[in-house]
């Protein structure tokens, strides 16, 4: 029998919504306007902004969306991905230096350090901070770690993506290894490899997740 007293639906996007309200206010003063939430399974991205994906009578708005199957990460990191697609949107809205699609510039990056949030490629420090394919890692005691810790429960996103184990399909992993420096890619099934680049012989490092 189905459990009729609860809302999955309304648990999940009343936090949701909470917690972007809530790092509106602590992390841009309230200068991003209000968008369509959504989750959405993109592949290999934690999260993406869309700009001008959603109509309402002529009204145009945009859209932040977190990948549901990534929702196990620590609350802390699911939230600076949020964070981190929130400053797409304050570049998109208030940004002199607009770039082409996907490309992760200067300005952003000036946004992100604003927050709490450090560009790299590698989600390590000593990445490059500029490109297509971007991550980050959390500056600790910077805005948005300070932010999060004091950030009320009630925020937090009660519902996570499940799959019954017998559902699972085990695949044959494939690794990305990365060279920050000329932004080469390798794939390999091996992981744990120790690779240099051929073209600028520095360190090859596998890859994270990426946010968009």
């Amino acid at each position: 029998m189905p459990n009729t007293n609860i809302e999955p639906t309304k648990e999940q996007f009343s936090a949701y919504m909470g917690a972007f309200n809530y790092f509106n206010e602590k992390l841009f003063q309230n200068r991003l306007p209000q968008i369509l939430l959504n989750l959405s399974r993109r592949a290999k991205a934690y999260g993406f902004f869309a700009p001008e994906r959603w109509k309402n009578n002529g009204v145009i708005t945009h859209e932040i969306s977190l990948n549901p199957s990534l929702m196990e990460r620590e609350s802390r990191d699911l939230f600076s991905t949020l964070v981190h697609e929130m400053c797409h949107l304050e570049h998109h809205e208030n940004g002199e230096m607009q770039s082409k699609k996907g490309y992760h510039n200067k300005e952003w990056g000036t946004m992100m350090k604003a927050v709490g949030l450090h560009p790299s490629t590698t989600g390590l420090p000593g990445g490059r901070e500029t490109g297509f394919h971007m991550t980050h890692y959390i500056v600790d005691g910077g805005p948005f770690d300070l932010a999060f810790k004091a950030m009320p429960s009630e925020h937090l996103l009660p519902w996570a993506c499940h799959i019954e184990p017998e559902k699972v399909t085990v695949a044959k992993k494939r690794s990305k290894y990365h060279c920050a420096a000329c932004d080469f890619n390798v794939f390999s099934s091996k992981e744990g490899l120790s690779l240099l680049c051929g073209e600028c012989k520095n360190p090859i490092v596998e890859a994270p997740q990426k946010d968009a």
